[in-house]
């Protein structure tokens, strides 16, 4: 009787099941009649966007291996030479127009290059049709040098090609500087490559079949830049084909009516130039696909109902039995395992009550496993990315894997890391505010790069996130103009979102998960760079140029004559010297953490010259962790406040102590002795004692009290300074000026000379005389101009 009553609640169950599918395959029917035409509009609109992203793309590796050629071409000997040399001659400007014509031949997109020295005042004559002087087809060049960027594109301009200048041609124009990386005020020149307009067009308009619209570009400020009817470059698309929305956001679609025609109006702007790209296309033409799939899926809806409805009479009989026997043996494996106990009242109840609980406890184990995931998911991704940059990690058969697992599958070919950090930490309010960007942060550089590559962002410290950029294919060039182009688009985004400034490192490109530790070290070493070339910028560890051998000792040299004005305590001379000092350091390439060790040593022997006018005055200086105490300033300008700061203190220390003492007129004596009798090679403080006919220990007191020093090193210095006037004003042998000065052996000369100056005395001398007439030419220069 039970199981009679059992199986009659099933089928009165069952068949309200069957008529409740009815219900929703007739409901689903219907409405599909009414919303396909409104999901393939959207479909075809997303195929134009596509379309519009696939030119971008197309046009951006164009433009890119253009700017590509650009870097290589700045990187060569011969522009060095053009843009710095003096005494560039005729070979040499023949050898650059030469590498100019095999660029030329090698691409044929490109039409002319320009090239301009700001330093030299030079400019290219590569265009027979050049006048002697850059005239109004060469208003980028005044314009250019005071630009803040390294590089700019210009919209399409008329480049005379004729003596007469009436025949002319359409280019756009990317113009990058010289030196590719430089900080503000030391640009030296640039290059214009004009890129010819046609072939630009040629590249993009077989995108989009001409029966149905067309397609053209357009900079910020909706003017043409390339289109198939010529005579419309340079003119203002006008308000139909311009939207006030195309300059607030990136891409998207608007309707407008041309010419009494209903058209629809796709736009994108490229984040490399600027630039909008525009596909106009007709309404009626984007339709007719439309309402042709539209009535075929109406047809095919009828045939599925009519379908469906014989299919659950025939599935009606044994459809319920075998889903009611798997969901039991999913209940019985859950009480096997003790995760919950079915109640007796269910068992006795219908089948649909057990099927109920049974589902129940599915989706709460299902919900409880997925929160675990998702907690625990930011800190498995942060432990495997670590491990691959400090190379705990090196087989990509156990990371690949297990970082797609988690939902962060990377490309297998090539890897870039990027270290981004924020600029100006300091100002940020709280520690968790920050906290709050650098995680916000690794979400907008994952959405950016995941739109086009793979990638995954993890936060490496306070302020600092580390990319991890992959690759599909080997173009390691191409690849690397990508990253750049990456790190530009999240820059800008947190400036305009955020409304903060970030700087990134780059580093290099490899093929070998295992070496991500080599790239994410290149990576941080390129970022240091910021403290001299500002924040909010990106800085690549190719663009790196390292100092030359012997750097640190001249620059070090350098400081020297900061000591002497403390010990004068001539502060504005100080301040002047320990200026230009900064920004020798910020031109010679250094690194960030040699600019530092040159501060270390130079504040040392600041302080060794403040401990020998009074060792009290030691007790003001700096702690011994003075390397760490340097390393919290982000610019060199910060840096550079330091010094000046500390100095000042200093001098003010040695003007109160001075003021204290009274002068003795038997050490000026002796410094006169000293000043007349230097070259004499057996002057020693036994000697002076002898002169003066005192002790030579009190001597000696009295000396380093009176003048800050010991005999040693003010005799050293009085030769050391002698001998630098003989090297540069005379033409007199290394050994006789050595005998000039009091010393009889030469090589003692040489070494005391090397240590005292960084130089040996030969090397001083060429130095010191490069860099006077160097002074006369640009005097002679000068003179000219004015007389002009």
């Amino acid at each position: 009787m039970f199981w009679r009553q059992k199986r009659s609640r099933s089928k009165r169950a069952m068949s309200m099941i069957l008529l409740f599918l009815s219900l929703c395959i007739v409901s689903t029917a219907g409405l599909s009649y009414f919303i396909t035409t409104d999901h393939l509009q959207a479909e075809v609109e997303q195929t134009n966007m596509s379309l519009l992203h696939e030119v971008n793309g197309k046009l951006l590796l164009v433009l890119k291996a253009i700017d590509s050629e650009a870097m290589q071409f700045l990187r060569s000997r011969d522009m060095r030479t053009f843009m710095e040399d003096d005494a560039a001659d005729q070979q040499d400007t023949i050898n650059i127009n030469n590498r100019i014509g095999d660029m030329l031949l090698s691409n044929d997109t490109i039409f002319s290059i320009d090239l301009y020295s700001y330093a030299k005042k030079r400019w290219s004559q590569t265009n027979p049709f050049q006048t002697p002087e850059p005239g109004p087809d060469y208003q980028w060049i005044s314009a250019f040098e005071r630009y803040k960027g390294f590089y700019q594109w210009i919209g399409t301009r008329k480049l005379s090609i004729d003596e007469s200048g009436k025949i002319r041609h359409n280019v756009m124009t990317l113009i990058r500087s010289y030196p590719l990386t430089h900080g503000e005020g030391y640009r030296k020149g640039a290059v214009a490559f004009n890129v010819d307009e046609r072939s630009i067009y040629n590249l993009i308009k077989n995108a989009i079949d001409p029966s149905l619209g067309y397609l053209f570009l357009a900079d910020a400020e909706g003017t043409i830049l390339s289109h198939a009817d010529k005579s419309l470059i340079g003119t203002q698309t006008g308000e139909l084909l311009w939207s006030k929305q195309m300059n607030e956001r990136d891409e998207g679609q608007f309707r407008s009516k041309i010419n009494g025609i209903n058209r629809t109006i796709f736009y994108m702007k490229s984040p490399y130039t600027g630039w909008e790209i525009i596909s106009v296309v007709s309404d009626s033409e984007l339709s007719k696909p439309l309402v042709q799939v539209r009535n075929t899926l109406f047809g095919i809806s009828i045939i599925l109902l009519l379908l469906a409805s014989g299919m659950a009479v025939v599935l009606n009989s044994w459809m319920f039995r075998p889903v009611n026997r798997v969901l039991s043996n999913v209940t019985k494996q859950l009480q096997a395992y003790g995760g919950y106990e079915r109640k007796s009242e269910h068992m006795a109840d219908d089948e649909f009550s057990s099927i109920e609980v049974s589902l129940s406890y599915i989706l709460a184990d299902s919900n409880r496993m997925y929160r675990q995931m998702r907690e625990t998911q930011p800190v498995i991704k942060w432990r495997l990315v670590m491990d691959a940059l400090i190379g705990a990690r090196k087989n990509p058969g156990e990371l690949l894997p297990s970082l797609a697992a988690i939902g962060f599958p990377l490309h297998a070919m090539q890897y870039i890391v990027m270290a981004a950090e924020f600029d100006g930490k300091s100002g940020i309010a709280t520690p968790q505010d920050l906290h709050l960007y650098s995680y916000a942060l690794c979400n907008v550089a994952e959405e950016i790069i995941n739109t086009e590559y793979r990638g995954i962002a993890i936060e490496a410290r306070d302020g600092m996130v580390v990319i991890v950029l992959s690759f599909d294919d080997g173009d390691g060039e191409a690849n690397l103009l990508r990253a750049l182009a990456v790190s530009e688009l999240i820059k800008s985004y947190v400036e305009e979102q955020f409304k903060q400034t970030i700087s990134i490192g780059l580093g290099r490109m490899t093929q070998d998960l295992g070496a991500l530790q080599h790239s994410y070290h290149d990576a941080m070493s390129a970022l240091s760079y910021k403290m001299i070339l500002g924040g909010n910028t990106i800085i690549s560890s190719e663009d790196i140029r390292e100092p030359a051998s012997g750097e640190f000792m001249r620059l070090l040299g350098m400081a020297d004559g900061i000591v002497d004005s403390l010990r004068l305590t001539d502060s504005e001379k100080m301040t002047k010297q320990t200026d230009r000092w900064f920004g020798e350091m910020a031109g010679s390439g250094a690194a960030p953490d040699m600019i530092r060790q040159l501060v270390v040593h130079f504040m040392m022997k600041a302080a060794k010259a403040v401990g020998e006018i009074d060792p009290a005055l030691l007790e003001e200086a700096p702690s011994h962790r003075l390397f760490d105490l340097l390393s919290q300033y982000e610019s060199i300008h910060e840096l550079s406040e330091y010094v000046i700061e500390q100095l000042g203190q200093y001098a003010e220390l040695i003007e109160e102590r001075r003021s204290n003492r009274e002068r003795n007129d038997v050490v000026e004596r002796m410094t006169a002795f000293i000043d007349a009798h230097y070259m004499h090679s057996d002057l020693s403080l036994n000697y002076l004692a002898s002169e003066f006919k005192l002790s030579a220990s009190h001597v000696s007191r009295i000396f380093k009290e009176q003048t800050e020093r010991n005999f040693i090193d003010y005799l050293m210095d009085i030769r050391m300074r002698k001998a630098k006037e003989l090297l540069v004003g005379t033409d007199m042998l290394i050994r006789d000026v050595s005998g000039a000065v009091g010393y009889s052996n030469v090589n003692s000369f040489v070494r005391i000379f090397k240590k005292s100056t960084g130089f040996i005395p030969g090397e001083y001398r060429e130095r010191e005389q490069a860099s006077l007439r160097e002074a006369d030419g640009a005097d002679d220069t000068d003179e000219a101009d004015e007389a002009e």
